[in-house]
């Protein structure tokens, strides 16, 4: 053995493996659940953007309601009355209006400019056209900032007639394509909803509603201020641009690049009222750092660093062993004897080498026995220094880390081993498995409770032992008085399946923590106080659910915890059930 051995390299190939392994799998799991986030933030966003404009669409409808309730007209002190009790600012934020528009042949045009006039002397209707229908703005509340509005005919832009007819000829609420507000100062993009109303009910045809079409009830908006009022950018996890067709309505990159270097982009297309907006939305800054981990890039360097101190090793046992020979074959008899022990004493440390490195599943111990090593080389200088309490802190938190990531990453590899081969399946008695456990966590009599029926099924003994044990032991480590703790395990058969229920009377869970508790890697306690990886729970809903079964969790906090599995009666291996599919 005095040049490295095919064995040494194979360790060492097994162990990078091991390592290019976990850290993968840490960062696609990490990957996959950043971009499920991503996704449920870009639903949200484009769903509030939705509700919005739906809670516009019922201030229009109550304001024809209105008209309906009026006659088919409304006067200026009416729909003032009406705009102020719909509090647009505080209810309706975004909004920048509500008017009425009415349809008016042009030979009628006078009379109605007359009419108005007699309640508001400065009332015209601009701006002059050829059309024969009108379709002035009538009314307009709050008018003061939508002066610039009040008897604007619509039919004079393309745009704005377009979505008024088709509102008119389909009985539908309807939004214009892209303009800009008469009375948007800032001129940036905007557009008017329009909600038709008829002075008959029950129309079924495109003539009976052009016949009976009384008027408009519409909502300017500046698209910018829909957004504000519909959304809040500081608590918004994503960042969007919309467009209409070719033309440009928000935009949030505001040209520093933040669109082109995003990781996720997504784009939707949401039907709007008669016109079609399209979402491209990328994650914000504050996403990219509540979603960034350091955890596979840890998992790596670790990994590499332990290989590399096993390769060295190995390099040092082979240059003493060349030693060793060299200094044998040079004494004499007595020395040769000598030799032959040190030669023996190098083959046994080979041989412990050899079998430790196959026990340590990672070399991350490696670490753990350099920081002890460290700590002994030291202990003189420590004693004598006056900064030893800040150097034996920094040894105590690196043997913490490594006893971290060793937890870790083994439990990776037991999380992993559930898909490997089928498990035996043997007789097991339920109840006596409970009460085994029970017996094993060291609780006192008073302290549990068994109850129900618990049959004895032939199953999985190992599998349904490690899903059992991690509830129980859970429900005592995170109790915040564990010598109080009462842990109640009941049963019962239904339509071929084993519930079994494991209640506490701890700190319970609070309904948003129900889902995260069963993701991998996910504590609700800081993971240096509790030493907890976050994997058994991840453990316990996989093993259950590799069968068929289900994992439900009922808590409150404050109110303790039950969890509830749902383990079948008659087991099936999964080959069984990959025949069955």
């Amino acid at each position: 053995m005095s040049h490295l051995h095919w064995v040494h390299w194979l360790i060492v190939l097994l162990s990078l493996l091991l390592t290019v392994t976990a850290w993968h799998v840490t960062r696609t799991e990490i990957q996959t659940r950043t971009q499920e986030r991503f996704q449920r933030a870009a639903a949200q966003l484009t769903s509030l953007v939705r509700e919005g404009m739906e809670k516009y669409e019922d201030a229009l409808r109550s304001g024809v309601a209105l008209i309906h309730a009026s006659g088919e007209e409304v006067s200026l002190a009416q729909w003032a009355r009406f705009s102020s009790s719909l509090e647009i600012e505080r209810r309706h934020p975004g909004i920048n209006g509500i008017g009425v528009i009415y349809p008016v042949a042009q030979s009628g045009l006078d009379d109605f400019v007359a009419r108005q006039q007699a309640e508001r002397p400065g009332f015209n209707v601009h701006p002059q056209h050829s059309a024969s229908l009108r379709l002035p703005i009538t009314f307009i509340e709050p008018a003061d900032m939508n002066a610039a509005a009040i008897g604007l005919d619509i039919a004079h832009e393309t745009n704005r007639l377009t979505a008024a007819l088709k509102a008119r000829d389909t009985g539908t609420a309807q939004i214009t394509g892209p303009i800009i507000l008469v009375q948007d100062e800032n001129r940036s993009p905007g557009f008017l909803f329009y909600m038709p109303y008829y002075s008959s009910e029950n129309l079924a045809s495109v003539e009976q509603r052009q016949r009976h079409f009384s008027g408009l009830v519409y909502a300017p908006f500046v698209f910018s201020k829909l957004i504000d009022g519909v959304l809040e950018k500081e608590n918004r996890m994503v960042r969007f641009s919309v467009r209409d067709g070719q033309e440009a309505l928000y935009d949030e990159a505001d040209g520093n690049g933040l669109r082109e270097e995003s990781e996720f982009r997504q784009q939707v297309s949401l039907g709007m009222y008669g016109r079609r907006w399209e979402f491209e939305i990328w994650e914000s800054p504050e996403f990219r750092v509540l979603n960034g981990s350091s955890e596979p890039l840890l998992i790596l360097i670790g990994g590499l660093t332990i290989d590399s101190l096993l390769l060295g090793l190995f390099v040092m046992l082979t240059r003493s062993n060349r030693r060793a020979i060299a200094f044998a074959s040079r004494m004499s008899a007595e020395a040769n004897r000598k030799a032959e022990a040190l030669q023996k004493s190098n083959e046994d440390l080979e041989r412990f080498a050899y079998v430790a490195s196959h026990d340590l599943k990672t070399p991350l111990r490696g670490i753990a026995y350099l920081a002890g090593y460290l700590r002994e080389d030291l202990e003189p200088v420590l004693q004598a220094a006056g900064g030893a309490a800040e150097v034996e802190n920094h040894l105590d938190r690196l043997e913490q880390q490594v006893q971290r990531m060793e937890a870790l990453i083994s439990g990776i590899l037991s999380y992993s081993a559930l898909q490997l081969e089928d498990r035996p399946v043997k007789p097991v008695d339920t109840r006596e498995l409970v009460i085994k456990l029970v017996q094993q966590l060291g609780l006192r009599g008073d302290q549990t409770r068994v109850t129900g029926s618990f049959p004895k099924i032939e199953t999985d003994e190992t599998g349904l032992e490690q899903v059992l044990s991690n509830l129980l032991f859970n429900a005592v480590k995170y109790h915040h008085q564990p010598e109080i703790a009462l842990i109640t395990v009941s049963a019962q058969v239904q339509d071929g399946w084993l519930t079994i229920d494991v209640s506490d009377n701890g700190p319970g869970i609070a309904p948003r923590y129900h889902r995260k508790i069963f993701e991998m890697f996910q504590t609700l306690q800081a993971k240096d106080e509790s030493g907890s990886t976050g994997i058994g729970l991840a453990i316990v809903q996989k093993t259950v659910e590799r069968y068929g079964g289900v994992v439900r969790l009922a808590s409150e906090e404050g109110l303790g915890a039950t969890f509830t599995i749902v383990w079948p009666l008659r087991h099936q291996n999964q080959t069984d059930i990959q025949k069955a599919a």
